[in-house]
């Protein structure tokens, strides 16, 4: 089909434009970013933990489970026939996209869509959870789609300080976090929709929040719920700030054509990967011998 073509030719270009610019980076290393492994090496993820919680200050919020279950977010790391192959699928996403992710050293992840209903935040915050269960890194989810806030929706959660007052200048970066009891998990966002956020976003203070992150965090994985990129600029703006982006679709959802577009306007980042949600495919719970011959 066309269209497919166009997809395939749209990764293709995007792969090429990412070697090159690794190519480029190869020469140069920070020596601050030596220093940060080097210290990150000889912690264990029990002392990790420990740092963050004594130098950031998180109040622990109580989120609604019911609505969490009702918004299929796995806030619950205990199997059930209902969500057992949920957990496993995040499972094996929480592992491709660590592998990756430790690789090119990457840290702070962009998370968006071709458009609305993909399913980029619940993708966002269940991803984050998981990784978060691991307990090998801490993890600080950012709800960025100011215009159409998701994440404390999801929870049900109050934020006590929500993001938007922290980019008009009202809180520091250290208010802006907030906790719902799973240890590593840091979350920031808001329940009030904002018709100004490129330009909030383009102010400059979401570095003074990354730089925050940096300071408290050694090696803290940043997960940004971003706008879908071809709704609103918003996802461009922030593009050129993250590592990498994730690209979320949703089978029988996401349009081919949308699709293609949008891997071609973010054919010039790095691309962390693309996430098929509401696959009909199935996840087994066991390893099946392998078949004579196999």
């Amino acid at each position: 089909m066309v269209v497919k073509g166009k997809i395939q030719e749209a990764l293709d270009k995007a792969k090429e434009r990412r070697q090159a610019l690794r190519r480029d980076e190869a020469t140069t290393t920070s020596e601050s970013s030596s220093k940060v492994q080097t210290t990150a090496n000889g912690m264990t993820a029990a002392e990790r933990h420990s740092t963050v919680q004594a130098t950031i200050a998180a109040p622990e919020l109580a989120f609604d489970g019911e609505q969490s279950i009702a918004n299929h977010i796995l806030i619950s790391d205990g199997k059930s026939p209902s969500n057992g192959a949920a957990l496993a699928a995040y499972g094996m996403l929480r592992t491709r996209f660590l592998q990756r992710t430790r690789t090119y050293n990457w840290n702070i992840i962009g998370i968006t869509s071709p458009g609305v209903g993909d399913g980029k935040s619940v993708t966002a915050l269940n991803l984050a959870l998981t990784i978060a269960r691991e307990r090998n890194n801490n993890v600080f989810l950012i709800d960025l789609d100011l215009r159409n806030p998701s994440i404390c929706n999801f929870l049900g959660v109050v934020p006590s300080v929500e993001i938007n007052d922290f980019f008009s200048g009202e809180v520091s970066a250290e208010e802006v976090f907030f906790s719902i009891g799973i240890k590593n998990l840091y979350l920031a966002g808001t329940r009030t929709s904002s018709d100004s956020s490129s330009e909030m976003l383009a102010a400059g203070r979401i570095e003074e929040l990354f730089d925050y992150i940096r300071q408290v965090a050694v090696e803290p994985l940043v997960l940004v719920d971003l706008p879908p990129i071809l709704t609103t600029d918003d996802a461009l703006v922030m593009a050129p700030k993250m590592d990498a982006s994730l690209l979320v679709l949703a089978e029988g959802g996401s349009r081919r054509d949308s699709t293609a577009k949008a891997l071609e306007v973010l054919a010039d980042f790095d691309l962390a990967g693309i996430v098929l949600n509401r696959s009909k495919a199935m996840v087994t719970d066991h390893y099946s011998p392998r078949p004579p011959g196999f």
